[in-house]
């Protein structure tokens, strides 16, 4: 009898425990649970390769990017300030000076991340892209040394034709078999804000606003009187502030208008073809010669303009993969559209290099860059220039390639340098990449560089900010060989 009453009692606290008072059903917590559906990535095909859909939407993401190391022989302090810097001695002379305390060498490492999204949308497809990251280089500013820097390439939405934010100026085709900006031709990264129709066949126009500060060369003056030329080792200083290098008063004004550009294209399965045109605002400061406290208190402005035509052959008929790039420009009062830059992010306002020696002698290059220059009753005059760039590349086998590549650029150089005579700069170079791997690049570049003109060098006399006359160098030639070697794996 106990053992069948004890038998009940345990029955019985079972049941209570597996049926809940309130709704006479098993709590759940005790119920064994239904698992959740699993959302797995799925393969998005409509985009291309590497697209996954982001699980419970209808966006496709690709995730990509590329680490790299590269070694740059005997570029810095060669030509432009961006592309070097003063070295660890005593010196303070800056660009464009050379002396035996600046660099040989300079080593870069980059790691980039790409993220590029994609929805479709009843007015086509919606895309945001993200290309940016880190870098450490060896020497990461002016009297700067080793250290990291952030690495900002591409930041755009694109919808219905539009495109706003920051990617390749729309002047521009963007293609270069180079490790090295050549100084020739323009290649400019912008932040944009453009329209592009579509007209079937291959055709396309695209109309744009572009910032204007990064195609911005400045305004120069010239002074009421030029001195003759003296001999560089009768030069007395460095203008400006003690060791900031050479430099001319700039008399820009700050930007009013962005830059309106256009395109036409067309692209082919034997290649593409582009021309495009530009509109640059010049903005000089009035009155120029009244002094530092009255600069600012009016402006004058004009409009210069670029013209650009493009062309790429692909020449399958030698090896796959083949191609011949052309490019042709021409610019008034818009300097930087003819290249003169060294980078896709920056322009220079004066190009050259000068070596020292210990007794003080000079030899080498400068000249300033300006997209006008001013005369002494403040009208001023633009600056004209032309370029001619082509570029080769040829796979030797599908894993080994070549490129072969120059260019030359010709500038009237600004009214302020005693007998002005144009300013001339052309390049030669080549490279080899041998891809071992999928996606993994090794390669090495030589490029000569030859900056010059009929302008000895010697010290004439730049106008000041008081209106007064500032001794500076300027004329010149000079060339320079340099390399560099890249390893980049893309993924």
């Amino acid at each position: 009898m106990l053992k069948t009453r004890t038998k009940w009692i345990l029955a019985a606290g079972a049941a209570s425990l597996a049926v809940s008072p309130a709704t006479g059903t098993g709590r759940a917590a005790d119920l064994p649970a239904k698992a959740k559906s699993v959302e797995y990535v799925k393969v998005c095909a409509a985009y291309g390769p590497g697209f996954y859909y982001i699980p419970g939407t209808d966006t496709c993401l690709k995730v990509g990017g590329y680490a790299r190391m590269d070694t740059y022989l005997n570029v810095t302090g060669v030509f432009l300030p961006g592309a070097g810097f003063d070295g660890p001695g005593a010196s303070a002379y800056g660009f464009p000076f050379r002396d035996q305390d600046d660099a040989d060498y300079f080593t870069l490492s980059r790691a980039a991340l790409e993220l590029d999204a994609r929805t479709q949308t009843d007015y086509g497809t919606l895309r945001s892209y993200f290309l940016g990251g880190v870098e450490w280089n060896s020497q990461r500013g002016a009297g700067v040394g080793p250290g990291t820097a952030i690495d900002f390439e591409r930041a755009f939405i694109q919808f219905g034709g539009f495109t706003f934010g920051y990617t390749q100026s729309f002047f521009d085709t963007g293609i270069a078999y180079s490790y090295a900006v050549l100084f020739e031709g323009s290649n400019t990264w912008n932040t944009v804000a453009a329209y592009t129709a579509e007209f079937g066949n291959g055709f396309s126009a695209s109309l744009a606003l572009e910032d204007a500060a990064n195609r911005t060369t400045g305004v120069q003056a010239t002074g009421v009187s030029i001195s003759s030329v003296t001999t560089p080792e009768a030069f007395p200083f460095v203008t400006g502030s003690t060791g900031a290098g050479l430099s001319y008063a700039n008399y820009q004004g700050g930007q009013q208008a962005p830059d309106f550009v256009a395109n036409l294209r067309l692209d082919q399965v034997w290649g593409s073809l582009q021309v495009a045109g530009a509109l640059h605002q010049v903005e000089a400061l009035m009155p120029v010669y009244l002094g530092a406290a009255a600069v600012g208190t009016g402006s004058s402005a004009t409009w210069g303009y670029a013209l650009g035509a493009y062309a790429e052959f692909k020449l399958p008929m030698l090896a796959a993969g083949d191609s011949l790039y052309l490019q042709a420009n021409y610019a008034d009062g818009a300097l930087n559209y003819v290249g003169l830059a060294g980078t896709q992010q920056g322009r220079a306002t004066g190009i050259g290099a000068i070596q020292l020696s210990g007794s003080g002698a000079m030899s080498g290059a400068y000249y300033p860059l300006a997209d006008a220059v001013m005369g002494p009753l403040g009208a001023y005059e633009t600056v004209a220039a032309w370029a001619l760039q082509a570029q080769f590349r040829h796979f030797w086998t599908p894993t080994v390639r070549s490129a072969a590549f120059g260019g030359y650029v010709d500038v009237d150089v600004p009214a302020n340098v005693v007998g002005a005579a144009p300013l001339h700069t052309w390049q030669l170079g080549c490279n080899t990449i041998w891809s071992p791997a999928r996606n993994l690049d090794i390669g090495a570049e030589l490029v000569y560089t030859k900056v010059g003109g009929d302008q000895p060098l010697g010290i004439v006399n730049a106008v000041s900010p008081t209106g007064g006359t500032i001794p500076t160098l300027v004329g010149g030639s000079a060339d320079a060989l340099a390399g560099a070697v890249r390893i980049q794996r893309t993924f």
